[in-house]
C-alpha cells in the first residue's frame, strides 16, 4: 500500500471515530477528555492485526499485566481505612500530608513538622485513604483500558464492580469531598493541599466512564448516580473554602486544582467552567513560567526535577483539553515572554542522562517528561521534540527483594510504564506509522434535563 493510502486510511478511521462519537444522544460526555480516540481506534487496530509499533506493543503487554492482576483484588472501598475522620464518618476521605512528620522535640510529637522531599510512611498505608484512592483508580483506568484495547468483557465487569464500590454503593461510598485530606496532627484535620488528592478522579475516572459507556456492565443507572456524585463533587471543588483556597495558589497545586476542575466539567458538560478554568490557567503561567524556560516555585523544592515535570504535566493535561474547546494553551505568551513550550525544551535537554540537572533534587526520572514532549508536538504540527522522543527508552529498574523474600518493584517503575503508556499506547509520536493529528471536538457541551 502506498504512504498516500496509508494517510488515507488513517485520516478515514479518524473520522468515523469522530462520528461515532459526536452521535451519542443523551451523553454530552461521550468523547473524551484528555484522550485522543481516533488515535487510540487506529492503535488498536494495529494491535490487533499485529502491526503495532514494538514500543506500543510492550506497553499494551504491560496494561494487560496490570489488568489482570486487578482482575485477582478485591474491590476497594473508601470505609476499608482502619482511622477515623473527624466527622465520625469512614464514608469521608481522610489521608495524611506526605512530607510531615512528628516533632520529636515535642510532647506526643505534636504539631507534626514539614520535612520537605521525606516521604511519612504513616501517610502509605491502609489507616488512611491516600494510597488506596491512587491504587482504586488505577485499576479502574487499567481495566478501562484493557477493556477498550482487547474487547475483553472481563475487565469492563472488574472496572464497573470497582465504581460502585467507590462510589455508588451505600454501604462503601465515598462522600463526595476532600474535606480531611493530607490532614496534618496538631495543626490541621485537612488542608487545601489535600485537594491534589483528587486529580485522579479527572485525569483517570472521567475517561475510563467515557469509555465504558455503552458496556454492558455499565448500566445507564450506574451512569445517572456516577454522574449525581460528581456533579456534587464539582460543587464542593467550586465552592469550599478548602478547595477554593487550593485554586488559588501558584505552584503545580493551583494547576492540578484547575486540571482537575475543567476534566470534571468536561465530563458534566459544563464548557463554561472549562474556559473559565483555562483562563485562570494563562494567568498563573504569568507568574510560574519564565522566559529561560524554569519555574522557580517547583526548582525550590528538594525534588525540583519531579516538580518541574509535575508542573507540566498539570498544564499540558489542561492543554489538551483546552485544545478541545478551541482554546490554545501551547502558544499562549506571558507577559515576561515566558510560555508552556519554553518551560518544555527546559525539560527536554534533561531527558538525556548524560546531562546533568542543574539543580538541587532527590530523584530525577528522566523519561518522565516525554509523552509532554510528545504530546506538545502532536497539538502543534511540529517537530520541536522529535530527537528526545526517538531517543527515549523506557528500561524498567529491577525488582528488589526485600528481608522478608518477598520482591517489589523500585518506585520509578510505575513512572516509567506510566511515560511509555502515555507516549506510545494512549497516543503515538507524530513521526509513528499510523499517527492521527488531534481533532477539534465533536460533542456539544449542553447538560441534558
Amino acid at each position: 500500500m502506498s504512504l498516500q493510502c496509508c494517510k488515507f486510511a488513517v485520516a478515514r478511521v479518524a473520522l468515523v471515530i469522530m462520528l461515532m462519537f459526536s452521535c451519542f444522544g443523551t451523553l454530552e460526555a461521550a468523547e473524551p477528555a484528555f484522550l485522543n480516540i481516533a488515535q487510540m481506534a487506529v492503535v488498536r487496530q494495529q494491535l490487533r492485526h499485529h502491526r503495532a509499533a514494538p514500543p506500543t506493543a510492550e506497553a499494551y503487554r504491560h496494561l494487560l499485566m496490570a489488568a489482570d492482576a486487578a482482575l485477582k483484588k478485591p474491590n476497594l472501598s473508601i470505609t476499608d481505612k482502619g482511622m477515623m475522620p473527624p466527622s465520625g464518618s469512614k464514608h469521608d476521605y481522610l489521608s495524611l500530608s506526605a512530607y510531615w512528620w512528628p516533632d520529636e522535640r515535642k510532647t506526643a510529637g505534636l504539631p507534626w513538622i514539614r520535612k520537605d522531599g521525606q516521604v511519612n510512611p504513616a501517610s502509605k498505608n491502609d489507616q488512611s485513604d491516600g494510597v488506596r484512592l491512587a491504587d482504586f483508580t488505577a485499576r479502574v483506568q487499567n481495566l478501562a483500558l484493557a477493556w477498550y484495547f482487547s474487547g475483553e468483557q472481563k475487565y469492563a465487569n472488574k472496572a464497573a464492580g470497582l465504581l460502585r464500590t467507590w462510589f455508588i454503593t451505600p454501604q462503601t461510598r465515598m462522600n463526595p469531598n476532600l474535606n480531611f485530606a493530607q490532614g496534618v496532627p496538631g495543626i490541621a484535620p485537612g488542608r487545601n493541599a489535600g485537594v491534589l488528592d483528587g486529580r485522579y478522579f479527572s485525569t483517570r475516572i472521567v475517561d475510563s466512564l467515557v469509555l465504558l459507556q455503552g458496556n454492558p456492565a455499565w448500566q445507564d443507572n450506574d451512569e445517572q448516580q456516577m454522574q449525581t456524585w460528581l456533579k456534587d463533587y464539582l460543587h464542593w471543588l467550586l465552592t469550599s473554602n478548602l478547595a477554593k483556597k487550593e485554586g488559588r495558589t501558584k505552584n503545580n497545586h493551583g494547576n492540578w486544582y484547575l486540571t482537575q476542575v475543567a476534566g470534571i466539567a468536561w465530563y458534566l458538560g459544563d464548557n463554561a467552567v472549562i474556559r473559565h478554568m483555562a483562563t485562570l490557567m494563562e494567568k498563573k503561567l504569568d507568574v510560574q513560567l519564565q522566559p529561560d524556560g524554569t519555574q522557580p516555585a517547583e526548582l525550590a523544592r528538594t525534588r525540583s526535577f519531579h516538580y518541574s515535570y509535575f508542573n507540566l504535566q498539570a498544564i499540558s493535561m489542561m492543554a489538551v483539553l483546552a485544545q478541545k474547546n478551541g482554546i490554545d494553551l501551547w502558544h499562549y505568551q506571558t507577559p515576561q515572554g515566558g510560555s508552556v513550550l519554553k518551560s518544555l525544551s527546559f525539560m527536554a535537554n534533561f531527558t538525556d542522562d548524560n546531562v546533568p540537572w542543574p539543580y538541587k533534587t532527590l530523584d530525577q526520572i528522566r523519561v518522565r517528561p516525554v509523552p509532554l514532549l510528545s504530546w506538545a508536538d502532536n497539538a502543534t504540527g511540529e517537530k520541536r521534540y522529535q530527537q528526545q522522543i526517538r531517543r527515549a527508552t523506557f528500561t524498567l529498574p529491577p525488582t528488589v527483594k526485600t528481608t522478608s523474600g518477598d520482591y517489589h518493584e523500585d518506585a520509578t517503575h510505575g513512572a516509567v510504564l506510566e511515560a511509555e503508556r502515555e507516549t506510545w499506547l494512549l497516543t503515538l509520536p507524530s513521526f509513528a506509522t499510523g499517527y492521527v493529528a488531534p481533532q477539534p471536538s465533536a460533542r456539544k457541551h449542553s447538560l441534558p434535563d
